[in-house]
């Protein structure tokens, strides 16, 4: 019985953490561009959203999601020109949409701001 309230105990422990999710620095970036990139594999195309984003000084070029045919807004509900909140994990770039939501994109390319 105690072995099985330690086991318990534990597993509410690691719960408890993964469930904080990851804390992330936003820094405060202006959205350049929103554009599509449309690629060719085994015959059928495929779209995807491209986002153009300047944090400071470095302007930072990246893939999103699938576009679908008649998607509607490309950009999830960022408009082109606005501040947003962007962190930067890797190769990863994630926004902090208007309505709080995160969303995660494949970074291509970096470059200093002219």
């Amino acid at each position: 019985m105690r072995n099985v309230l330690l086991m318990l105990a534990l597993i509410l422990a690691q719960a408890i953490a993964l469930s904080g999710g990851q804390h992330r620095e936003f820094q405060t970036g202006k959205l350049i561009n929103i554009a599509t990139d449309e690629r060719l594999y085994e015959g059928t195309s495929f779209r995807r959203a491209v986002f153009t984003v300047q944090v400071a000084d470095l302007v930072y070029t990246a893939r999103g999601q699938r576009v679908r045919s008649h998607s509607g807004d490309m950009g999830r509900g960022l408009v082109v020109g606005d501040a947003l909140k962007v962190a930067i994990d890797g190769e990863d770039l994630i926004f902090q949409k208007p309505d709080g939501k995160e969303m995660k994109v494949k970074i291509t390319k970096r470059e200093r701001a002219k």
